[in-house]
């Protein structure tokens, strides 16, 4: 079981530092900030975070992750939103979309205490590993 859940880390933590890193050949290298600074080169700060769990789990998963929307909501004034979904076409995809304020806030999100609770949880909840995507903002209301 240690071995699953460092695994899980590892891959949370290798997708955590992929969204830092510059985007790939082929992806602008900066787009219109909000307020309109082409300048600034452009970062991810919104995540898709895709989660298959186990059969029977979903009640234990739910509950994880409120207790982690809880530590975000306390502890992350730079997080502007966490949400969980539930898939409408399988009862066992949950999907997570949460967006930082900015890179600092990002980074104050991947050291945290309720975090790690979280990740020691999800090695016995979900099948393989989570799908992420990094989206990087454009425009917004």
């Amino acid at each position: 079981m240690r071995i699953r859940i460092f695994a899980l880390s590892l891959a949370l933590s290798a997708a955590a530092m992929a969204y830092a890193q510059a985007p790939t050949a082929g992806a602008p290298a900066a787009a219109t900030a909000p307020g309109g600074d082409v300048t600034q080169k452009a970062m991810p700060s919104a995540f898709v975070v895709k989660f298959k769990v186990k059969p029977g789990k979903n009640a234990d998963f739910e509950k994880a992750f409120k207790e982690m929307q809880a530590g975000v909501r306390a502890h992350e004034p730079g997080n502007l939103y966490y949400d969980l979904y539930l898939s409408n076409e399988d009862p066992q995809t949950y999907v997570i979309i949460e967006h930082y304020k900015d890179q600092a806030a990002l980074a104050a999100h991947r050291n945290t205490e309720h975090g790690k609770k979280l990740f020691a949880a999800l090695g016995d909840l979900i099948e393989g590993r989570p799908e992420a995507q990094a989206l990087i903002l454009v425009s917004a209301k």
